[in-house]
């Protein structure tokens, strides 16, 4: 158990601390909703990592997400695209007067957006199978409590990370002007789009 956990706790920087639309997200929502969102947007990603990586343990010789991955990336592109129109539609009102301190991200619940960007995203389901792949096939030989140690090494990093995120964008929200924040707020769309278009670009 203790060489699983360390080998967990090596490979998960890996996968969690790397750029990409969950780090955006809470970035983005941090901005509005306090470092809290980014403690939601980790309770959403853990919602569907935990069972995903439970089945994986028991069925990972069966499972092919190679098939998926065009129809996966192309669907979270699809919640990217919205989700980076509803940020510059925020950034576009407080632009025109709209107070900073109202800023709507109505777009999605932070824990919506993190099941989504979770479940949608074809390299993280890859990770868990490749990156993370010896460590999983041996968790299917240990008992349940081995699992959930392992697992319990990994996911602190990921609420660590992105409560990070969340109270670094809340920091810029409150130092910047009105305008500023709006163009901080289209920046963070423009981020989203990019690593949408990345997503797409790799697998086509």
């Amino acid at each position: 158990m203790l060489n699983l956990i360390l080998a967990i706790l090596l490979i998960t920087p890996s996968g969690a601390f790397s750029p990409g639309p969950l780090t955006a997200s809470a970035v983005a929502l941090g901005a509005a909703r306090g470092w809290r969102a980014g403690l939601r947007v980790a309770a959403g990603h853990m919602a569907f990592e935990l069972p995903y990586v439970a089945a994986l343990a028991y069925a990972f010789s069966r499972l092919n997400v190679e098939a998926y991955k065009v129809p996966l990336a192309a669907a979270a592109f699809l919640f990217i695209l919205y989700f980076a129109f509803l940020l510059l539609r925020d950034a576009w009102g407080i632009a025109r007067g709209r107070p900073p301190s109202l800023p709507a991200s109505r777009f999605a619940s932070p824990l919506a957006a993190g099941v989504a960007l979770t479940a949608l995203n074809p390299y993280f389901l890859l990770w868990w199978i490749t990156v993370a792949g010896p460590i999983v096939a041996e968790l299917a030989a240990q008992p349940p409590y081995v699992f959930a140690a392992v697992y319990a090494a990994h996911v602190w990093m990921d609420y660590l990370w992105l409560a990070l995120m969340a109270s670094l964008g809340n920091a810029a929200s409150r130092l910047l002007s009105a305008k500023g924040y709006a163009v901080f707020l289209a920046a963070l769309a423009a981020m989203l789009l990019y690593f949408g278009v990345e997503l797409l670009r790799k697998l086509l």
